[in-house]
């Protein structure tokens, strides 16, 4: 992963690496060649052609998840993995979910839709979980599983997932773990029952890839249904985990994916969690005591986000920060987290590259919004 910053002057200030990372020149190269050897050899015989190069890419995702290679499924996105372990995750409508308030608004919205009662847990006053409180819970009334996000995406907080994970353990009750803001971002082997991601954000994979682990035994639970032709063309012995791949996949997409993964290796996954967290500490104090804004919590996450004080229309001045001055931000709605939010915030999240430079320019651009 390159870590430095890789535009000249003049070209758009990307601060929006919470929503979609910049891919490497050498990321964008391997997608692209293998589309073009798709064109040439056709799409199936390129597939197989590429099975060692995706093969190394799911490895290393074992590595940043802390689990076996056969844990690892491909599939399209963060959401698509949700909706794939809802299907196939042994539960019946009324089974009961425990999520702390922060929890991410679709997330919420998929349980509801597959029957399942939630129960918040309780957290602290800055959203982190109460890990005291999640013990008695999971003795006393234990849910069908707990579901935590690991970084939220709407503002800067970060769940102790490695103790929740112990505590869920201790009891008997899994653990499910968004880390679709977490995956490149924060350490994510910590020993999760079920997590899964996307290759679009911190590790700035291709979209169109989404990543799902299942630890055993829970895996061998799972309640797949392989047709006949997926029973014939995969191994006897193959992890039910492949049955959860779509046939009709993104396979440049992986391609790119196990491009930046070994990049993402390369570079150090613990010198990028530091970096990240500096960036997040330097975006919050280069934006601190700005007029007509506030910053929201403090965690050690590169997200930042900002509250308007004076009625600012948050869309429009992300619109005009692009518009107007080519910085990309984003525009975060409240049914993002809509146990967490009543307003919109302006979401900054700056990559290991950026600088302070690009946050000084955004400081001024927002002092120089009418």
């Amino acid at each position: 992963m390159e870590l430095e910053h890789r535009y000249g002057a003049g070209v758009t200030i990307h601060l929006d690496w919470a929503a979609c990372g910049q891919a490497s020149a050498g990321t964008l190269r391997a997608a692209a060649a293998h589309a073009d050897l798709e064109s040439q050899i056709g799409a199936y015989v390129a597939q197989a052609e590429a099975s060692d190069v995706i093969e190394a890419g799911r490895a290393g995702l074992a590595e940043l998840l802390g689990v076996d290679n056969d844990a690892v499924a491909l599939t399209r996105s963060a959401s698509d993995s949700l909706e794939a372990l809802l299907a196939v995750w042994p539960l019946s409508a009324g089974d009961t979910v425990a999520i702390v308030r922060s929890e991410w608004g679709p997330n919420i919205d998929a349980f509801a839709h597959h029957g399942l009662a939630i129960v918040e847990l309780e957290s602290q006053d800055d959203g982190v979980i109460d890990l005291a409180a999640l013990r008695r819970l999971v003795r006393t009334e234990p849910p069908s599983f707990v579901h935590l996000t690991q970084v939220a995406s709407h503002r800067p907080l970060v769940q102790p997932v490695a103790e929740a994970a112990a505590i869920c353990r201790d009891a008997g009750v899994p653990l499910w773990v968004d880390a679709a803001q977490a995956l490149g971002h924060a350490d994510t082997a910590f020993g999760a029952d079920a997590i899964y991601s996307t290759s679009r954000k911190w590790l700035a994979g291709p979209r169109g890839v989404g990543i799902l682990a299942v630890i055993a035994p829970w895996r061998d639970q799972l309640l797949v249904a392989p047709s006949g032709l997926e029973l014939s063309s995969l191994p006897a012995d193959v992890s039910p985990m492949r049955f959860l791949e779509p046939g009709e996949a993104h396979i440049a997409g992986r391609v790119g994916l196990a491009n930046a993964v070994r990049e993402h290796l390369d570079a150090g996954p613990a010198a990028v969690r530091s970096r990240l967290v500096s960036a997040g500490k330097l975006a919050r104090a280069t934006l601190a005591d700005l007029p007509g804004w506030e910053v929201v919590g403090g965690a050690d996450s590169a997200i930042t986000a900002l509250r308007p004080l004076a009625g600012q229309d948050v869309p429009s001045v992300r619109s005009r920060l692009l518009a107007e001055h080519r910085i990309v931000t984003t525009a975060a709605q409240p049914v993002r987290a809509p146990r967490d939010m009543d307003s919109y915030y302006l979401r900054v999240s700056p990559h290991a590259g950026s600088t302070e430079s690009d946050l000084v320019q955004l400081r001024s651009a927002l002092l120089a919004l009418d």
